[in-house]
């Protein structure tokens, strides 16, 4: 007489379905920690974030006497944008900005990366930005507001 093929739980069908349901929290929880990252101020993703709110004022008699020296600082800088001097898509815009303090008014370069491409940058308007000096001294835009 024949054997009859077993009728009970295959292996791979189980280990299938664990994958697939720890899969599926591995999914929720990233999701999970996207949105409630953003939510709480966290951002999501992209690594630790500094809060650069309580950033000082750049002196711009130092940057423009001699800008190297304040390199890899961030600072809070205030103006009006004179111009769109260069874009380019993988590096974004760099403008001339008329940056202002308490006792001076410079034109500045900041370099506005690509992650700020929906931020609607025009001439002649007024915004106040942080700004990180970067190693060969040009201000690169880390908050815009």
């Amino acid at each position: 007489m024949p054997r009859r093929a077993s009728s009970g739980a295959n292996v791979g069908l189980i280990a299938g379905i664990a994958a697939a349901i720890i899969g599926f929290i591995v999914i929720a929880a990233l999701l999970f920690n996207l949105i409630a990252g953003d939510m709480f101020g966290g951002g999501g993703g992209s690594g630790p974030k500094r809060s650069n709110s309580n950033a000082t004022a750049l002196n711009l008699a130092t940057y423009r006497d001699n800008g190297n020296s304040l390199r890899g600082n961030v600072y809070r800088v205030e103006g009006k944008v004179e111009e769109t001097l260069r874009w380019t898509e993988d590096r974004g815009r760099l403008i001339s900005f008329e940056a202002r303090d308490a006792t001076d008014s410079i034109p500045v370069p900041v370099l506005v990366p690509e992650e700020f491409r929906n931020v609607n940058i025009e001439r002649g308007s007024e915004m106040a930005m942080v700004v990180r000096v970067d190693r060969d001294g040009t201000l690169v835009a880390e908050e815009i507001e």
